[in-house]
């Protein structure tokens, strides 16, 4: 393998964007595979923490790493998502003419690095042929700016800002002393996400290159730019096949599922036990074993390989000899599962109801026969935390985390079923049923389901996060959500919990309680929040079942 740095790739409008190409040993035309990313295309941190590149080009494919627009060696002006449409198709064309290409493309990547996949596909550049998208972003994170009174995930934009973007940024504008605030931030993340509005937080207010932040946290992207960014509309009219890969504990988990299901073309999709970008086995305290290597070293699933067997199908014309097109790594089972499709076929819907037993709460499968309440107060000075999960945060892990202190704290509510007398296989979304009221203009709601051992641990196993308008009249009001999918084995013997909070910070904006929250605001005041459950208003956990 030898290596041609920075091959430029001149623009229709002149600019140039700059590759690392990565070429076989020996004379000959070779199918391309194209990674188009905003994180430097030197740092093998991107590409090989999933990927064995060697192993691709070793196996007959020129493999090219183009800097986007803006980024790194490449020129121009960088605004997230906005030029990946065009540009993608352009690179895939000239990618395809290449004096060692034989006219074939195919594209890889992770992450924002999907979203550039998907972006170019929706331009259907005819030397595409198929493309791999790892944990995508499908919508350009407009989903965060619609809409006043969704929650804005603040964990992810911050640390992705400011990890990912900013020091480019900084860097190109020479903004010296700005870098080396912005690197002092980035250690101090956790504690600054609770500084100050998001609107005003520092050290990216006054520095111009970062204007798409505060576009994002005051929600006034150009309604053109969002519907430029947004390619979910266009993946039913896609028609070039994409190999799908997500993890039960990534932040975009919803999107690669939602791609799936609405995409046009010939589609695969595998979701193993992995947080964002990280697919060692390891989900927070949870190490699942033989789930996957890079390498494929005494693992079950080789991801080189298969983005090999992939690619040479459809460039090369090979079988792929994969027969099913889902494939799931159960959790709890810890194995992989193939289907012949998602949403997968139930077997059943296991219900519990919210009850009072006593001295307890707990999850019943008969309804109760008496009604109940439970009023919690909702402190935007001390929001319940955010622990693991599937979320992308820097100074908190994603995954399974033990959870047993948080759920001793007096703003939760926790519900828990006996011993499992058998084990319960989950595989889908779990749904909640609850009835609430808040005298807040707001009504937070932060769900999640755990899985309790028999020596009282309890670790996360999947939750939701929901913002709807309150009532100040206190009536109750019904609250329909689907928690994030999931995979997992409930063993015999341990037992199933629902923890209710009104916050989950600082990945989301804490709720002000006055009709405006941790996006442009603080110093709010306290609310609260009545649960109501039993006879009257069943609230209820349902489970799908294998």
């Amino acid at each position: 393998m030898h290596v041609e740095h920075d091959v430029e790739c001149q623009c229709s409008d002149g600019t140039v964007l700059r590759a690392d190409v990565y070429l076989p040993e020996g004379q000959g035309l070779y199918p391309v595979l194209l990674l188009r990313l905003p994180y430097d295309k030197t740092n093998p941190h991107y590409y090989n923490g999933y990927l064995d590149v060697s192993r691709m080009v070793a196996t007959g494919y020129v493999v090219i790493l183009q800097d986007v627009r803006g980024r790194y060696a490449s020129d121009g002006s960088y605004y997230p998502f906005v030029d990946e449409r065009k540009d993608g198709y352009e690179a895939v064309e000239w990618a395809a003419t290449l004096p060692y290409s034989n006219g074939k493309v195919g594209m890889f990547g992770m992450s924002y690095h999907g979203y550039t996949q998907l972006a170019a596909a929706a331009e259907a550049p005819p030397s595409l042929y198929a493309i791999a998208p790892v944990m995508a972003v499908a919508d350009g994170w407009i989903d965060m700016i619609r809409g006043a009174t969704m929650p804005f995930d603040q964990g992810s934009l911050a640390t992705w800002a400011l990890e990912s973007i900013l020091p480019d940024q900084l860097k190109r504008q020479k903004h010296e002393k700005e870098l080396e605030r912005a690197y002092a931030y980035i250690e101090e993340l956790p504690s600054r996400l609770h500084d100050q509005p998001m609107s005003e937080w520092t050290p990216m207010k006054n520095t111009s290159p970062n204007s798409f932040y505060f576009d994002f946290v005051k929600r006034q992207v150009a309604e053109k730019t969002i519907q430029q960014v947004d390619v979910r509309e266009q993946l039913k009219h896609i028609h070039i096949p994409a190999l799908f890969i997500g993890g039960w504990f990534d932040f975009l988990l919803g999107q690669t599922f939602g791609a799936y299901q609405h995409y046009g073309g010939k589609r695969m999709l595998w979701i193993g036990p992995w947080t964002h970008s990280n697919l060692d086995g390891w989900a927070g305290d949870v190490f699942f074993e033989h789930a996957t290597s890079p390498l494929g070293e005494d693992k079950l699933i080789d991801l080189t390989d298969l983005h090999i067997r992939w690619f040479d199908h459809w460039l090369k014309g090979k079988p792929l000899n994969i027969e099913k097109p889902v494939h799931l790594y159960q959790m709890g089972k810890r194995r992989w599962e193939s289907r012949g499709s998602w949403p997968p076929e139930e077997s059943g819907t296991q219900c519990y109801y919210l009850n009072w037993n006593g001295n307890l709460r707990t999850l019943e499968k008969k309804k109760p026969e008496t009604s109940y309440t439970d009023v919690t107060l909702r402190n935007p000075a001390a929001p319940f935390p955010t622990r693991g999960g599937n979320i992308l945060m820097a100074g908190h892990e994603a995954g399974m985390v033990e959870q047993s202190d948080l759920h001793e704290r007096e703003d939760a509510l926790v519900f828990t079923t006996r011993p499992l007398e058998q084990p319960l296989d989950v595989i889908g979304a779990i749904a909640a049923n609850v009835w609430m009221s808040s005298d807040s203009p707001l009504l937070d709601l932060f769900l999640q389901v755990s899985d309790v051992t028999p020596d009282g641990k309890v670790y996360n196993v999947v939750d939701t996060f929901t913002r709807k308008p309150g009532d100040d009249c206190g009536r109750p009001q019904r609250v329909q959500v689907e928690l994030t999918p999931t995979g997992y084995r409930f063993e015999k013997g341990h037992a199933i919990r629902l923890a209710i909070a009104g916050s989950n910070a600082p990945r989301f904006d804490v709720n002000q309680n006055n009709g405006t929250t941790s996006r442009t605001s603080t110093g709010g005041r306290s609310a609260n929040d009545i649960l109501f459950y039993g006879a009257k208003y069943p609230s209820i956990l349902s489970i799908p079942t294998k």
